[in-house]
């Protein structure tokens, strides 16, 4: 985006500063708005805080039954609750702050990283090769998942976990890096010739910034839905 960060390593990986101070703030903006959302639960007079989270329940709770059905349990739920939630956070979070000084940048979307993508792409390979072995136990699991129906189909199964996991990140990432350097361009358009351009900057930084949060929330929506998709392949017992 122009710009460089500062950088350390963590576990012998690069961390920049703005992905770890944005992720911090995205893992303490879920929080509170989880406490918010649950501080007086009631069954005879929710509030408006309960029925906010009674939605997302719901809406994620669709988007699990529609792809894993009869095979779905509230772990799966529960997992794609706190997935779009971090998804739907971090992929707004870099949109109404730009940290920059002296070309250094301070702050952006944790989703804007490749890395982080990548990361949460396996993980959720991972937690869904627990959660499989959970399901159908440790030795029926890998027969059902590689070797059938025929072991020969081996290489191609693996080749496929591993793109879908690749695609699944980089879809992410795609979207809201560009998103995240048009609204960058957008601001030194603003700023390039003073107040001048600030009439056309203005309109147009709230218009993408608006249409961004659009984005954000379909791309939360494909990962999650995707990452289901393929937690099904692995849960789902054939009878």
């Amino acid at each position: 985006m122009g710009s460089s960060t500062v950088t350390f390593e963590l576990f012998g990986l690069p961390i920049g500063l703005n992905v770890l101070l944005s992720l911090i703030a995205t893992v303490l903006i879920i929080s509170l708005l989880v406490f918010w959302m649950t501080r007086r639960l009631s069954v005879t007079d929710p509030p408006k805080s309960q029925l906010v989270l009674e939605y997302l329940v719901d809406f994620v709770g669709d988007i699990v039954r529609d792809q894993i059905g009869s095979s779905t349990r509230p772990i799966y739920i529960g997992l794609s609750l706190a997935l779009f939630l971090f998804i739907l956070v971090a992929n707004i979070l870099g949109l109404p702050i730009l940290v920059e000084h002296h070309e250094i940048s301070y702050w952006k979307s944790p989703t804007a990283e490749l890395a982080v993508t990548l990361a949460m792409a396996i993980l959720m390979n991972v937690i869904s090769h627990i959660l499989g072995m959970r399901a159908k136990g440790i030795g029926q699991y890998w027969v059902d998942t590689y070797l059938r129906p025929s072991p020969f189909l081996l290489p191609v199964k693996v080749a496929e976990e591993l793109i879908n996991m690749l695609t699944l990140a980089m879809r992410l990432f795609g979207n809201i890096f560009a998103g995240e350097i048009l609204l960058n361009l957008i601001a030194k358009l603003g700023n390039s010739f003073g107040v001048t351009t600030w009439l056309v900057g203005i309109p147009l930084q709230i218009i993408w910034q608006g249409f961004s949060v659009f984005i954000g929330a379909i791309q939360a929506y494909v990962f999650v839905t995707l990452s289901m998709v393929y937690l099904a392949e692995k849960v789902e017992i054939e009878e």
